[in-house]
């Protein structure tokens, strides 16, 4: 159903449906702002209405950051390059992605559990994965061990010094 042209243009309006669409969770400014324009509203009330939520710290990007690294990596230890990727797609600056080791060092709960380092959240990975893969024959434990670390972003490198320590 299209926008009437004078609720498109408001900025009150755009505001009232950004703020609707921030309570089902967290999102970046790009994701606001693609779904606003999804849903009709012109751009000068769209970018009004972001820059007053960004003023009012309901939509801030760095906050996002660091909510999602918090949820990503307690669900599951990942490794750098996936982290990136997934930010990426959720439109998260390349400035603020920089950042992302600064940002993952600043979090005491990720730093107390050894996942604000790429080292450590391999060896958590690993170690949950090991678990999994245990009573499998040792070359198709090896298989399975390199493509799960590999799909949670970590490098052949990791996994090859991971692999390589445990049959020290």
């Amino acid at each position: 159903m299209a926008l009437n042209p004078t609720r498109a243009g408001s900025e009150e309006a755009a505001k009232e449906a950004a703020l609707r669409i921030l309570t089902r969770g967290p999102r970046t400014e790009r994701e606001v702002q693609g779904r606003l324009r999804e849903r009709g509203y012109h751009d000068d009330a769209v970018e009004r209405a972001i820059e007053r939520l960004r003023r009012v710290s309901l939509l801030d990007d760095r906050a996002f950051v660091r909510s999602f690294l918090r949820t990503e990596l307690f669900k599951a230890p990942q490794g750098k390059r996936l982290l990136v990727m997934k930010l990426r797609r959720r439109g998260v600056p390349d400035a603020l992605i920089t950042e992302l080791d600064a940002l993952l060092d600043e979090d005491p709960d990720l730093a107390g559990r050894s996942l604000a380092s790429e080292e450590g959240r391999a060896a958590q990975g690993f170690a949950q994965l090991r678990r999994r893969y245990a009573r499998l024959e040792p070359q198709a434990y090896r298989r399975r061990m390199q493509q799960a670390m590999a799909r949670r972003g970590f490098g052949w490198e990791t996994i090859r010094d991971l692999l390589g320590e445990e049959t020290d």
